[in-house]
């Protein structure tokens, strides 16, 4: 007798678990039909053999978070939704010595209280080189944040993601840097910067960006840049996760100039 595990697969249209059903058709089967009516797609094909955790869930997990991740926002500063917001995104890269894989920090600062910082040792394989992946790091997490919730404006000291928005605005999904791969990762799940196109182009008339010649010279870009270097430090094992979250609430705090309370968790 098969073992009915090894009929389970991932749907590489949506991700949802798919089931042979004879004559090389595939379905989505129950519960997962049911539940997940409003993400499966009509044409299920077979991606690749489902994990038992996707078996347990019924689907892939579409994002995968990074593993050094915070994600806040300030009370004081809490907006209605379509509000303007301002953010500052920043990343910190720098190398370590005797590390294999280096971190590529990253920060956010809006002006409605909501931060973010994290960090990545993604390689070059995927993000291209530099301080200016991990900047698009930064930009990938506040507009998942923020968009399309906020009439964004974007504070960059990097020309290339005012150009790379403005072709995503255009409808060029496919622009990406130089050194960026695009194509879905081994897992199945869709590039950060192929959802962030998608999500730009549809809410164009939601976002654009600003560039500074110096983010140190606004309490946005000052700010996203301390918690980039946090989110560098946590990721080097320089300090602990909840000195990052302690030390990124007061940086947040301290450059938007309001108490350092945080909106509560649902």
């Amino acid at each position: 007798m098969s073992d009915a595990r090894t009929e389970e697969h991932i749907c590489t249209n949506c991700g949802v678990i798919c089931v042979p059903a004879g004559g090389g058709r595939w379905v989505h089967p129950e519960p997962w039909a049911t539940l997940k009516a409003r993400r499966i797609c009509a044409e299920p094909a077979p991606l690749r053999t489902a994990t038992p955790r996707e078996i347990k869930n019924g689907a892939m997990q579409a994002l995968k978070r990074d593993r050094w991740i915070v994600e806040e926002q300030l009370a004081p500063l809490v907006r209605p939704e379509g509000s303007p917001v301002r953010v500052g995104v920043v990343g910190c890269y720098a190398l370590k010595a005797g590390a294999t894989a280096h971190p590529r920090g990253w920060g956010y600062l809006a002006d409605d209280g909501h931060y973010g910082l994290g960090a990545t040792t993604t390689t070059t394989r995927y993000d291209g080189p530099g301080e200016l992946a991990a900047e698009l790091r930064a930009l990938f997490w506040a507009l998942r944040r923020l968009l399309p919730r906020y009439q964004l404006t974007v504070l960059s000291d990097y020309p290339e993601i005012r150009e790379l928005v403005n072709e995503w605005r255009r409808g060029n999904t496919d622009v990406v840097p130089r050194g960026y791969n695009p194509e879905r990762r081994d897992s199945g799940r869709e590039s950060k910067l192929a959802r962030a196109a998608r999500a730009v182009h549809q809410h164009a008339d939601q976002v654009v960006v600003e560039v500074v010649s110096d983010y140190a010279d606004t309490p946005l870009g000052a700010g996203a840049d301390r918690l980039a270097q946090l989110g560098w430090h946590w990721c080097a094992g320089e300090i602990h996760k909840g000195d990052a979250k302690e030390l990124g609430l007061a940086a947040a705090a301290h450059h938007l100039d309001v108490a350092p309370v945080l909106v509560p968790r649902d």
